[in-house]
């Protein structure tokens, strides 16, 4: 009985095979030892690849993590999309997705990605990657965001606001929700959140005054921490001076 040869992989199929496994290795360190302990040797030896080909595909600590980011976004978008198979029409579509979308903010994928912002905090290369790449995930969300919605919810005029406004309140419940675990008060502002989000549709987003004149010059840099507490220090000092 003769045997049917497999055919063998391309050079495109290797390379996108051990970037998976580089980037699965990235995601099981950083779930269970924490951005400090995350180190590029300890993914080599999760993923079981040489050094070569690790430093081949991702050439510092920084692109493996901005890889990484990318690569957790699109587990939770696959995530959402295999829950969201059988989403109901009218306005009980509104309340199915934010229910998709509040569940996608749990879970190991989840508190990575929140594992990786608290770490650029402290960490200046961190935060420069994370903040571009971070960009770039936001609008993916968005465009999944208006796939799921439909319409005419996705064309309205104050969509990206509403939706910026509530990725940033489940972001805060889901961070606040690691500490004290209690579902009932979590859950109950997801439903105090759900017949404000229709209201929020028809109102766009508003420019706030001087954000024009901003726009055309220089970004200002971002303040570190320490930056901000010695701004503090310095008014409390001229304060005390008068």
């Amino acid at each position: 009985m003769s045997s049917v040869a497999r055919p063998s992989q391309t050079r495109d199929e290797r390379r996108e095979k051990t970037r998976r496994i580089v980037l699965e290795a990235t995601v099981r360190c950083l779930i269970e030892l924490g951005y400090a302990r995350t180190t590029t040797l300890e993914v080599q030896k999760r993923a079981r690849v040489s050094r070569g080909a690790l430093l081949h595909h991702f050439p510092s600590k920084f692109e493996l993590l901005s890889e990484t980011v990318k690569y957790l976004a699109t587990l939770r978008g696959r995530e959402i999309e295999d829950r969201a198979t059988d989403l109901p029409d009218g306005g009980a579509r509104i309340d199915a997705v934010i229910d998709l979308l509040w569940q996608s903010c749990s879970g190991p994928l989840f508190y990575v990605a929140m594992e990786l912002r608290n770490a650029a905090r402290t960490d200046a290369e961190l935060r420069a990657v994370l903040v571009e790449v971070e960009r770039e995930v936001h609008q993916r969300i968005l465009d999944q965001s208006r796939r799921l919605f439909g319409e005419p919810t996705a064309s309205s005029p104050g969509f990206a606001g509403a939706m910026d406004m509530m990725l940033q309140f489940m972001i805060g419940a889901a961070m606040t929700a690691i500490l004290h675990c209690d579902d009932e008060r979590e859950n109950t502002l997801v439903a105090r959140w759900k017949p404000l989000f229709p209201r929020m549709l028809d109102t766009p987003r508003a420019v706030p005054a001087g954000a024009a004149k901003r726009s055309s010059g220089a970004r200002p840099a971002i303040r570190s921490a320490g930056d901000r507490v010695g701004l503090a220090a310095k008014k409390t000092n001229v304060r005390g001076k008068k």
